[in-house]
Formats: C-alpha cells, sequence, structure tokens
C-alpha cells in the first residue's frame, strides 16, 4: 500500500506498522475513505475516531487505531494547553504574592498585576469547563448514534439487501450527527 493513495498521512506512519488499519482502510471506497480520512484529522478525539471507523466497518482494537491516529496526524490537544497555561498563571499569581510579602514590590503595584492574572486565569477556567462540557455532550451522543448503529446492524445481520441499504444510511446519518454535534 502506497503512501502516495493517503495524501494527509505523514511520514512518521510507515506502511506495514499498522496492518488492521490499513486493510481496513483498503477495504473502503474511496469516498468513504477521504471522509474518514479527513475526520480522523480534524477530530481532536480518537474515541470518535474509532466509533467512526467502527460503524465503516473497523473490527480492529481501539489500541491499535489510537497509535495509528498518533503516528499520522499530528493533533493539538488545547484544553491540555489551556491547563497549562492556568498552572502558569496560578504560578504568576503566586510569585507576586510572595515578592509583595518579601517586600520586593509594592503592594500597589502587585494589586493591579494580579487583577489582571486573575481575570485571565478564570477566562482560562471558564473556557476549560466549556470545552470539557462540549467535549462531555458531543461523545454521549456519539456514544449514543454508535449503539443505536450496532443495534440495528445486529438486527438486520444476515440480511445483505438491508444490509446493503442501511450501510450508507449509517454514514449519512453519521455525517450528519459530527456535523450538528
Amino acid at each position: 500500500m502506497a503512501s502516495a493513495s493517503y495524501p494527509r498521512l505523514r511520514a512518521a506512519s510507515v506502511p506495514g506498522d499498522h496492518p488492521e488499519v490499513e486493510n481496513f482502510l483498503a477495504t473502503l471506497r474511496d469516498g468513504e475513505r477521504e471522509s474518514f480520512l479527513n475526520f480522523a484529522e480534524l477530530s481532536g478525539s480518537n474515541y470518535e475516531i474509532w466509533i467512526y471507523a467502527t460503524i465503516l466497518g473497523f473490527s480492529g482494537r481501539f489500541v491499535e487505531l489510537e497509535q495509528w491516529v498518533e503516528a499520522t496526524y499530528t493533533k493539538v490537544n488545547r484544553r491540555d494547553m489551556l491547563i497549562a497555561e492556568a498552572r502558569c498563571l496560578e504560578s504568576d499569581i503566586a510569585d507576586l504574592r510572595s515578592m509583595v510579602q518579601i517586600g520586593r514590590m509594592a503592594p500597589e503595584v502587585a494589586a493591579g498585576r494580579i487583577t489582571g492574572l486573575t481575570k485571565e486565569l478564570r477566562g482560562h477556567l471558564a473556557e476549560i469547563e466549556k470545552m470539557s462540557r462540549s467535549t462531555d455532550r458531543r461523545g454521549l451522543v456519539l456514544a449514543g448514534a454508535d449503539r443505536a448503529i450496532r443495534e440495528l446492524k445486529a438486527i438486520f445481520r444476515g440480511n445483505e439487501e438491508i444490509m446493503d441499504a442501511l450501510e450508507p444510511a449509517f454514514a449519512s446519518v453519521w455525517s450528519v450527527i459530527t456535523e450538528e454535534v
């Protein structure tokens, strides 16, 4: 399998490193593969990527798919970045307070700086809470959709005529849900 067929793959993902995922990608139609690779590139959640892959027929282990995603796409975890920045802001506020206590900074000067840093810290904490709630909600909705699709597959297993009609419907419903949530 040539890496040229997957233009979004980074050089770190060497063909043959993740055979289950590569076999899965090879079985997808071009449109499904492109849609999945686009979703995997843009999604910040390995769980969401795994749910989407299982809807498309991936039967491999979560760990292998997660390793493939980490090797293939650079992911920026903005929530973790905000948490790290919030910790730095807390440390800066503590440093300013200690400088006032040891007499290295005037209380009036420190008060203004502490006020600004505290306001920035509150903004970071609010954004972290918002991101967490949004991620939790999205995960629950997608997990529910995944469960419904799995149940329908189990009910109609063996009836190829119905399954052939349901497969594109599953992909369509999944696409709509991921855009709306």
